[in-house]
């Protein structure tokens, strides 16, 4: 973002933004993400989030077929960098935290509680910016990691859960549908920055010490423009007083001689008479 003396530097609510999971909402999982930029300078790779999601309306005195029971807070780093095009950016990341989780939408549940961890990788596109600075990115994720935490297996019978595998210690989770919920695995998120988009974000430091290097070229070639039309306009009045002064000094010297004529003129009339 470019400023007149701080081209690089981010102010301190440009650097946080706020991200929400399209598709979760669309699934009933409310969420929503901050996502805090480490350092203060454009060309800075390296964010911090923490994001977090809970659905958790479930009554104990309804028994549906569909359950979809879900709370979770982790941890997210990632490091974002710029492709071939100028707006589009990349990231690759790594997250990790605690989920409390209750899904059934077949015949069988899974319920339990632990710990998530694993790898994000996504791109991210500028979708409108707004007059006070702010924009509205767009982002697609995948991710991919392990779920470390108790299961329970129940189905539905008789208006009732029932269980049918018992809740033990904290194992690995490969079970399809809470492997894939905990890990949130396809993202289509909405980002608002309070600052600059992407498309100038992200950049490798020597593109920015070359926008800085033109920028500065840029002014400096302003300030010879204005400080050469300053000087011809001093010139000019210079010269213009010059010639001013020239003529006055002439018409002076032309007064004075004329004066002296005509003193000479009486001088010789005086001295020719009888």
């Amino acid at each position: 973002m470019l400023r007149t003396n701080q081209l690089d530097t981010l102010m301190l609510h440009e650097r946080l933004a706020w991200r929400a999971n399209t598709l979760g909402w669309l699934l009933l999982q409310p969420n929503i993400a901050m996502e805090w930029t480490l350092g203060s300078h454009n060309w800075n790779r390296w964010t911090l989030g923490l994001n977090g999601r809970l659905w958790w309306a479930n009554n104990d005195w309804e028994v549906p077929y569909i359950v979809h029971d879900l709370r979770e807070a982790r941890m997210e780093v990632r490091r974002y960098w710029h492709g071939q095009g100028l707006k589009r950016v990349w990231f690759v990341g790594a997250y990790g935290g605690y989920t409390d989780y209750d899904l059934k939408i077949s015949r069988t549940g899974y319920r339990g509680d632990g710990f998530v961890a694993g790898l994000t990788a996504g791109t991210v596109t500028p979708l409108y910016g707004y007059a006070n600075g702010s924009s509205i990115d767009l982002e697609i994720s995948a991710n991919a990691g392990i779920v470390l935490a108790s299961i329970e297996e129940y189905v539905r019978r008789n208006n009732s859960y029932v269980v049918t595998q018992p809740r033990a210690g904290r194992t690995l989770v490969w079970n399809a549908l809470p492997w894939a919920v905990n890990n949130d695995v396809v993202r289509l998120s909405l980002v608002y920055r309070f600052g600059p988009s992407v498309a100038d974000r992200y950049r490798r430091r020597i593109k920015i010490d070359e926008q800085y290097r033109i920028y500065q070229n840029d002014q400096a070639l302003k300030r010879d423009s204005a400080e050469q039309a300053h000087q011809r306009e001093q010139a000019r009045r210079r010269d213009s007083l010059e010639r001013v002064d020239y003529e006055r000094r002439f018409e002076q010297q032309r007064q004075a001689l004329e004066r002296q004529h005509l003193r000479d003129s009486l001088a010789r009339i005086k001295s020719e008479k009888p």
